[in-house]
């Protein structure tokens, strides 16, 4: 939520400049584009304005859809006794960014792009589909070396997290503003988000507790973290759509 009311108090001072009287350049918060993307980084929504004649700023929200997930198996014990639970865990992203686009040849679309994505730690969010067995109520289960207490639905929550701000840099083609209403850009690109955790959310504590990769002991989801832990940055491929007016 106060992602959302930052982006949108951008979004609202970027128009607030732009009703004012013309720069004397012609072209410095004289137009906007309002814009649509779908990528790599989610779906998302975007406003834009030239600053310069080299230079064009954005600023947006995107998020990722939870609809895509994995399931795993997970074994715990309780009193002795070995039991299994089935975890799903599903992508969860949603991001604020302010860009600018750098066009180092006036008459070309092409652009060099850097900035910061900020929003959600949380990249992948977790929690038991079935219920767990010989649970009492106030009692926990040892959950990656974390003795963790179920919340008050029943649940067991992991998340992986990456950084909260993410530096971006990427290139692209196609300008946001330009003398046609509808206009296309593509970007290619990466944000560096450094090194993934994993956590379990306490309830007792009220907080995110940290797991390390040594306290896994399910092999598939040890593997699938091991892979997303040692990337550093996530590639982003989008396509943005734009109405200027």
């Amino acid at each position: 939520m106060k992602t959302s009311k930052f982006f949108l108090t951008i979004c609202v001072t970027l128009l607030t400049l732009g009703s004012g009287s013309a720069s004397a350049e012609g072209y410095i918060f004289d137009r906007f584009a309002l814009g649509i993307e779908a990528g790599t980084a989610g779906a998302g929504l975007e406003l834009a304005t030239p600053v310069t004649r080299f230079v064009t700023l954005r600023a947006g929200v995107s998020a990722l859809p939870e609809l895509i997930g994995k399931s795993f198996t997970i074994p715990y014990a309780v009193k002795g006794i070995q039991y299994s639970a089935i975890v799903e865990g599903k992508l969860h992203k949603i991001d604020g960014k302010v860009l600018a686009d750098i066009y180092p040849f006036p008459e070309s679309s092409f652009h060099l792009t850097t900035g910061l994505y900020m929003g959600t730690p949380d990249f992948i969010l977790a929690q038991n589909t079935s219920e767990l067995t010989g649970i009492g109520k106030g009692e926990g289960i040892m959950v990656g070396g974390k003795a963790i207490t179920l919340d008050e639905n029943g649940k067991v929550r992991l998340s992986v997290q990456a950084a909260s701000l993410k530096p971006y840099v990427g290139v692209g083609f196609g300008r946001p503003v330009s003398d046609h209403h509808l206009n296309m850009a593509f970007d290619l690109g990466v944000q560096y988000w450094g090194a993934m955790t994993l956590n379990a959310w306490s309830p007792d504590e009220e907080q995110w507790a940290s797991i390390t990769p040594d306290d896994i002991n399910n092999a598939e989801f040890k593997k699938y973290y091991d892979i997303i832990s040692g990337i550093p940055v996530y590639p982003v491929l989008n396509l943005r759509l734009y109405y200027c007016f």
